[in-house]
């Protein structure tokens, strides 16, 4: 990995699984989000590919960050939810914040799947678990009885919460013969607090009207594909026409183009899931080329964090988790605190650390050991796993894992 500086023992021994508990004393300063233009964490369609701009592929399974003028940032990639969850998904069909959470944790983000996946159901609202792994937060069955067709096969195509932490979401397909009549994919519904009904909220022809008032555009929207509560405002990606199905448009509140698809770095790709990013939810990133590789390949690492910060690389093969909710950031170590690797590195004060540039970010090229270091994850899977922590902040970044081929 070039550029990568060994570490001075001090810090060595502030990473080391048992030396990081006591560095809660030393102070930190909180990740100061952009006020210049939004900044959003958005999942496409479909994969877009590396370009100019887009310094890494991005698959239809991650959540990456945007920003007007800036290259696509990794927010959630499959390696993460590898790491975390033991599973890649095959798509990311809506993501927000769970309400009350603390910004960066793993707890708030809450997700759904294009696909029944992993034993969930394509209508399942999901999150991370405190000791790894993923919970309902949410049925789909639940979601079928408060709409009144129990047993119905539904699918949620997007998700928010609104300004009293009531949930939103609309549908992928029609549904007929609900309690609030017969529901259409670009309807936007709102389920009531203890699941005590469901309001709809806005119709798929006053999203449409809304959509001509912004726009000028009269094509078909087709569906309403992704939701967000920013700022006590309601914003919305929809599925066409092309010219607007990558752009995030408030519905509600100022009405207007929040974000031009041409001003996203994705190429014009559709967004699928969207959510806002509070302070605090920007935490370090470490994300790599490929969630799947053999001993020895070569990788790309895109790194990403605070201006000039220097960031430890924890690196282990078994997974494990170790909480650590005093310290900002993911608010554990996703690592086996017994692993041969992490406590070999340890002792010979041989972890890696990068400095971010003065755009907060670090990128390289790097060869996978060819030294039979892996070990085994939430599956079994034999593999590699990476984490954070930044010297300066001691933020935690979400885990990263390679599976073995």
């Amino acid at each position: 990995m070039t550029q990568i500086q060994s570490v001075p023992r001090t810090v060595l021994a502030a990473a080391s699984a048992r030396a990081l508990r006591s560095c809660v004393f030393l102070p930190f300063f909180a990740l100061v989000a952009s006020a210049q233009s939004p900044r959003v964490v958005v999942s496409t369609t479909d994969d877009v590919a590396s370009t100019v701009g887009i310094p890494f592929s991005v698959e239809d399974g991650d959540l990456v960050t945007v920003e007007a003028g800036k290259p696509v940032a990794p927010f959630l990639a499959g390696g993460h939810f590898q790491a975390i969850a033991g599973f890649v998904p095959t798509d990311i069909d809506a993501y927000a914040h769970l309400p009350g959470s603390q910004p960066g944790r793993s707890g708030g983000n809450v997700f759904s799947l294009l696909s029944n996946q992993a034993g969930f159901l394509d209508g399942d609202i999901l999150l991370f678990t405190n000791g790894g792994g993923v919970a309902l937060l949410l049925s789909e069955l639940d979601i079928a009885a408060v709409l009144g067709v129990p047993g119905a096969n539904i699918d949620v195509d997007a998700l928010a919460y609104d300004d009293t932490g009531r949930m939103l979401i609309s549908l992928t397909d029609n549904l007929a013969g609900t309690v609030v009549g017969d529901v259409l994919d670009g309807d936007l519904l709102r389920i009531e607090p203890a699941l005590s009904g469901v309001t709809r909220i806005l119709t798929e022809a006053e999203v449409q009207a809304r959509f001509t008032q912004v726009t000028g555009m009269t094509d078909a929207i087709l569906d309403l594909q992704s939701l967000e509560w920013a700022n006590g405002e309601l914003w919305a990606a929809v599925q066409s026409p092309s010219r607007h199905d990558g752009s995030i448009i408030a519905l509600e509140g100022n009405r207007r183009v929040v974000f031009d698809e041409n001003d996203m770095g994705l190429g014009g790709a559709e967004i699928d899931a969207l959510g806002s990013l509070r302070p605090g939810d920007e935490i370090p990133v470490f994300h790599m080329s490929s969630p799947a590789s053999l001993p020895g390949d070569l990788v790309h690492i895109e790194t990403r964090g605070r201006a000039l910060d220097t960031l430890i690389v924890l690196m282990s093969g078994g997974t494990g988790y170790v909480p650590f909710s005093r310290l900002p950031g993911f608010g554990a170590f996703y690592m086996d605190p017994n692993d041969p690797w992490l406590t070999a590195l340890s002792s010979a004060h041989a972890f890696p650390r990068v400095t971010l540039d003065a755009n907060g970010r670090f990128s390289a090229d790097w060869h996978l050991p060819t030294a039979a270091v892996f070990a085994g994850g939430w599956t079994g899977e034999l593999g590699w796993s990476f984490q954070l922590l930044d010297f300066q902040t001691k933020a935690i970044s979400a885990p990263f894992r390679i599976k073995k081929l």
